[in-house]
């Protein structure tokens, strides 16, 4: 992996502006899960003293830029943006040896990546993300009202952890560190372990970033390590003020709890796993059956099944309709290619659990996947697995996630039977409903129903593919999430990294610009109950 030197791989650890490789330390490298060719960079695993003085040297950087227009933060967000975008030439290559997704795939990720800092950067420059509400003094009122003003600001230094299934999206410079460095909160990542060589290209490019925008050192950090023990330290640094995390429900899990025990408990933004349920309706079937059933397919091989959102869950109507769907579905999957996990890990632990599912009362095997012979590489062919309603829902594990290319046909008749099923079903990221076009209204307390379940409801659609705009919500009730209040996509991300503050009577020159008199900055703010300056929001 280390045939590309600009900018140069040393598997050291990025602490503060230096470089770290303790000695003695473990040392680790990636694999192509392709092959199983171990890199040939070796990376030194964080120290709790490495920990320490990144989460440290955050709270300083943070302490001493308290004053800063938040048009530092555009230019720092932009130069992120900018840095990654050149060094697409570097990047690319190496996530493809690490994680076994293609050039196309992995080009697609790191132009999603740029997009959503400068769409970040955008929503700063609005100063929107500030919420800036001023409620003047009115000694008309009983009782009188003081002056009191409003607004966001920063939580403080957050812990970013990098996915294994979206090494740039969601990655070292992905949405939990876009969001944390637009709401002004310095960032100490963790390395996903599958692709360390991918996390320092990121890394080098935040980091330069800082320097070219005159941001302390402090401001970015990045860890190595393969094991729990540099998470947890992590999240026990007495400097980190919240976590985000997108991995496994164990995982999120733990973390979850550790911060939950700290002296000072912080919030943990954990995505951790979901079913995604997916409901096709009889006139669904009648109007469009086959073309369903072929996206469908497209969607549950979509990287390998290793999506977030990847449809687990699929309720088809008896009869000979839904027959002939769930056929021309389980076909399509057999003549499917094999996919690629993105460790041999991943793989070993879905083949493992699809052991265990087949072997529950009532479940039969659709499509036989399992391992694809191209040793020693990672892959598996899609596996379709059926169970009648009753056991699934006499069988939580039925309904939990099997990350990567599987996916649980349920059979339904009465509405009943489809309700008892998606009774069954815990807190996801999304509920997709595949209807016929006079079906809306009838099905819109299905809808509502489901919306206490799940963080986004689609219509005739597939939930792979989750947009980066201001109306997403990329999020769900728990085990998908550790709170269904915040969304890791979009602008509103920003939220989970902030919190607000008033001032009372304060003197003008105490007050930041974005609450002073005149409005100085020119946002849109709201005074005395009216939307002032900016862009005045529709009723």
């Amino acid at each position: 992996m280390n045939q590309i030197t600009q900018p140069p791989l040393t598997g050291a650890n990025l602490v503060a502006g230096t470089e770290r490789r303790a000695s003695g330390a473990v040392t680790y490298t990636g694999f192509d899960p392709r092959t199983g060719t171990a890199g040939s960079v070796a990376f030194h695993e964080a120290t709790a003293a490495d920990v320490h003085d990144a989460a440290t040297a955050a709270a300083a950087a943070l302490a001493s830029t308290h004053a800063w227009p938040v048009a530092r933060t555009v230019e720092l967000l932009t130069a992120v943006a900018d840095r990654l975008e050149d060094r697409a030439g570097a990047i690319v290559p190496v996530a493809e040896l690490e994680t076994g997704l293609d050039a196309g795939r992995l080009t697609g990720e790191l132009a999603r990546t740029v997009a959503q800092l400068r769409m970040f950067a955008a929503f700063v420059a609005s100063g929107d993300h500030l919420e800036a509400v001023i409620d003047p003094p009115d000694a008309t009122r009983v009782p009188p009202r003081t002056d009191l003003r409003r607004m966001m600001v920063a939580l403080g230094p957050v812990a970013v952890f990098g996915a294994s299934n979206f090494p740039l999206a969601f990655g070292v410079a992905g949405g939990d560190t876009a969001a944390a460095l637009a709401a002004g909160c310095p960032v100490v990542a963790k390395a996903h372990p599958a692709h360390p060589s991918t996390s320092e290209l990121c890394a080098r490019a935040i980091v330069d970033a800082v320097a070219a925008a005159g941001f302390p050192a402090g401001w970015f950090s990045l860890l190595h390590g393969t094991g729990g023990e540099v998470g947890g330290l992590l999240v026990e640094a007495p400097a980190i003020a919240a976590v985000g995390f997108t991995g496994s429900l164990r995982a999120g899990r733990a973390l979850h709890d550790l911060a939950a025990a700290r002296p000072r408990p912080i919030p943990v933004y954990a995505e951790m796993g979901s079913v995604n349920p997916l409901l096709v309706t009889q006139a669904a079937l009648r109007e469009r059956g086959d073309a369903i059933a072929d996206g469908l397919a497209a969607s549950l091989q979509m990287g390998a099944g290793q999506f977030c959102t990847s449809p687990g869950l699929l309720l088809v109507p008896t009869g000979e309709d839904g027959d002939a769907f769930v056929d021309r579905l389980a076909q399509t999957l057999r003549d499917g290619p094999a996919g690629c996990l993105l460790t041999v890990g991943i793989r070993d632990a879905l083949v493992r659990q699809l052991e265990q599912t087949r072997s529950l009362p009532g479940v039969d095997v659709l499509v036989e996947g399992g391992e694809a012979g191209v040793a020693p590489g990672a892959f598996l062919t899609a596996t379709l697995l059926t169970a009648p309603a009753a056991a699934v829902v006499a069988t939580p594990d039925l309904v939990e996630e099997h990350f990567g290319p599987a996916s649980l046909v349920v059979r339904y008749g009465a509405d009943e039977e489809r309700d008892a099923v998606l009774n069954a079903i815990e807190g996801a990221l999304t509920f997709t409903l595949h209807a016929g076009a006079q079906e809306g209204a009838e099905l819109a307390p299905l809808q509502w129903r489901m919306a206490d379940r799940v963080g986004r409801i689609l219509w005739n659609g597939y939930p792979t593919g989750v947009a980066v705009t201001p109306a997403m919500h990329h999020g769900g009730p728990y085990p998908a999430t550790t709170s269904s209040l915040h969304t890791s996509v979009g602008t509103a991300a920003i939220r989970r990294f902030q919190r607000p503050v008033a001032f009372q009577d304060a003197p003008q020159e105490a007050l930041p610009p974005a609450l002073r008199d005149g409005n100085p900055l020119g946002i849109r703010r709201l005074e005395d109950g009216v939307w002032t300056g900016g862009r005045t929001p529709k009723a």
